[in-house]
């Protein structure tokens, strides 16, 4: 023990002494979080690399995006790829793959299985209180998907006293965002509504307008001074006009040009969730939650757009996918005293019903144009997917949580999952319809070691991700797959003092059974379980206050990712550094707040350089973006200034390669944002 005393402050000796800060939003140790195990308890006894963005980071922000709160984090990259759309990365490398978990108020947003990369479009950001950023496997708790990192978006709260604001912000890139917001207490509970709608026209690059319309409603209720609960419901409409990436050529030039016209992107999503919460006494808790989700998606993606024979014609498809879910959360709480340790029992349910419908398109070009100008279904029946799905994954989870003595803290727990697919393809080619059933076990060990103000942590824990429904049911035969499962070793740190605070995290993450596609003795390519990876890192939060004014802070991560086992495209890539992986990521912060009134912050981000393809010939050098945020409060109004990309650096937020195309087109850039100047405007009514 004396060893891992020296050893653990050796670290943060070594961290402090060779950087500056960590950034305010999530170093305050003592705060009460509640992703960590379901329930609320210090941050400090949660034995896992957790990072909390806090209301007043957020307010003082003013993020147009949640990539802007997220790229705070150590060790989140979240790049934008156009309007909200997004891609993600905790300990994993940029992708698009289901690798994380994103929760409202502890609930998924989405159904496992049908993971979307841009489901954090489906969230209210004007109605974020706070968010929880766990960092690798959770699946012991949350089930499938939390490998990367799980992302817990805390909803507004009901207000002790009422309230009111509307805000305005608008920007040089064509950006325009108006929020309301209305919340009151009331005798035995209360309201709280948020609205927002968010609008871009002509901005930097052609053919990516989009609008957004988000409605908050949340009511809280008392029956009983044992049973209480509260109702949230949650209506996202989006659309966004789909510009694609740029080629190597384009990137280049700075040709901001498209060659679409008409793709597009529709997002209309509801949720509601109904919560429950009994105590039976001073140490025994009931809560219940259901929820009830509808999804719809349609889309003329460009991602589907192929070419001919013919230059001037081409062929893609228009798409709707539509699921309805029903789930039920159960979980119960006994406090026992005389061991200082509690129990939670928990149960899940979710039964999700989906169907995917696609039509071919052939598609005209302009070549003297250079784009896409119109699409026309075929005059045969253009019908080329159509089937329904039905998913229901059960499981059941115990989590053991005690005090072994003042400094020690076990938590253990384990979680059973069982899910079940029925799928049903309605036409009479393709797919065939299939049944198929998974299994999973997910322990998680965590043991905290705290003193006065420093503590430690080690943590192993599981997580599994099943077949999407995407990759098993595309092919002419189904077949045989696995949950791709992730094991994961980590010890922590953590110091604070009058002055400075810090946290250190290192882990290794192995990767099994994880989905690529393999090409059949037959010609035919099928996914199958015989990939693995392996991704270790170093990941870093520490600040420093000058003066009670001015605060630097230093939030950083050092990353490898490799190729263990895998074959893509019949090359064998084993051993290779796995692609769009930057070894470094940081965000050094600096602010200044003169008085209570004014308010001042200055951010640098730098990204190192990755390999843009598997094979590690390419790569991208990364980049440096810098950032000014000020602020101006008055009795009942507030003025800010954000200036982004301050020194108009041109960048892509991520940048790849596909090594088995020739030409300009093998490459993909998606472009960063240039500068933009945000004004914006809040007036608290009341």
């Amino acid at each position: 023990m004396v060893f891992l005393r020296k050893f653990m402050l050796g670290i943060l000796v070594f961290v402090v002494t060779n950087t500056l800060g960590q950034d305010t939003s999530y170093n305050q140790l003592t705060t009460i979080v509640v992703s960590a195990n379901k329930l609320k308890e210090k941050r400090i006894e949660s034995p896992v690399a957790i990072s909390i963005l806090s209301p007043k980071t957020i307010d003082e922000t003013k993020a147009q995006r949640i990539d802007f709160l997220l790229n705070k984090v150590s060790g989140v990259y979240m790049p934008t790829i156009g309007n909200e759309q997004h891609m993600m990365s905790i300990r994993q490398p940029i992708s698009l793959k289901g690798l994380y978990l994103y929760l409202e108020d502890g609930m998924p947003i989405r159904t496992s299985g049908l993971f979307s990369s841009n489901a954090l479009i489906e969230i209210n950001s004007s109605n974020i209180h706070s968010i929880e950023i766990i960092k690798g496997p959770a699946s012991a708790l949350y089930g499938a998907e939390a490998i990367g990192g799980v992302i817990n978006i805390l909803t507004t709260p009901v207000p002790s006293k009422p309230n009111a604001f509307i805000s305005s912000q608008i920007n040089n890139t064509g950006y325009k965002k108006i929020d309301l917001s209305w919340g009151t207490p009331t005798k035995k509970g209360g309201w709280n509504i948020s609205a927002a709608w968010t609008d871009q026209k002509k901005g930097i690059t052609e053919y990516s307008d989009f609008n957004k319309k988000a409605l908050s409603v949340k009511r809280n209720f008392k029956v009983s001074e044992k049973l209480k609960g509260y109702q949230n419901l949650q209506y996202i409409n989006y659309y966004t006009q789909m510009t694609g990436s740029l080629d190597s050529i384009k990137f280049f030039q700075k040709n901001f040009s498209t060659q679409q016209s008409f793709t597009f992107r529709k997002i209309n999503a509801l949720r509601f969730r109904q919560n429950l919460d009994y105590n039976w006494n001073a140490h025994s808790n009931t809560s219940l939650n259901f929820m009830y989700r509808n999804n719809t998606m349609d889309q003329n993606p460009t991602y589907s757009i192929a070419s001919t024979n013919n230059p001037t014609k081409y062929k893609g498809q228009v798409n709707s996918n539509h699921f309805e879910a029903y789930v039920l959360d159960l979980q119960h709480v006994w406090s026992i005293r005389v061991l200082s340790s509690k129990i939670i029992l928990g149960g899940y349910w979710d039964v999700t019903n989906q169907n995917l419908m696609a039509h071919y398109i052939d598609i005209i070009k302009d070549t003297n144009l250079g784009k896409y100008t119109n699409y026309t279904y075929p005059s045969r029946d253009s019908l080329i997917i159509n089937y329904n799905s039905k998913i229901s994954n059960k499981a059941i989870y115990l989590n053991y949580i005690a005090n072994l003595n003042k400094a020690f803290h076990l938590n253990l727990t384990m979680r059973y999952d069982n899910f079940e697919y029925l799928f049903k393809n309605l036409l009479p080619l393709g797919t065939p319809s299939a049944n198929n059933n998974f299994t999973q076990f997910t322990p998680k060990l965590g043991i905290t070691y705290n003193l006065k103000n420093w503590g430690s942590y080690f943590n192993y824990s599981k997580g599994f991700v099943p077949p999407q429904i995407t990759e098993i049911y595309n092919a002419i035969r189904v077949p045989y797959l696995l949950p791709q499962d992730f094991s994961n070793l980590e010890i922590g740190s953590w110091y604070q003092s009058r002055k400075i605070s810090a946290e250190i995290s290192i882990y290794s993450l192995q990767g099994n059974n994880e989905i690529i596609s393999v090409r059949q003795t037959d010609g035919v390519n099928l996914n199958q379980n015989s990939g693995a990876t392996s991704h270790t890192g170093i990941e870093y939060q520490v600040r420093y206050q000058l003066v009670p004014t001015m605060e630097i802070s230093l939030n950083g991560s050092n990353t490898k990712h490799k190729y263990l086992n895998t074959n893509i495209k019949g090359v064998d890539v084993s051993g290779k550094e796995m692609n769009a992986a930057p070894n470094l990521f940081n965000n050094l912060s600096f602010s200044w707040k003169p008085t209570k009134l004014l308010r001042s912050s200055f951010e640098w981000i730098h990204q190192s350089g990755y390999y843009m393809d598997e094979t590690n010939a390419t790569r991208y050098p990364g980049f440096n973006i810098a950032n000014a945020r000020f602020g101006l409060q008055f009795n009942k109004s507030e003025l800010w200034l954000n200036i982004l990309n301050l020194t108009n650096t041109y960048y892509s937020t991520m940048a790849t390669k596909n090594f088995s195309v020739k030409g300009s087109s093998a490459y993909s850039y998606y472009i960063g944002e240039p500068r933009a100047i945000t004004i914006g405007w809040k007036w608290n009514i009341y």
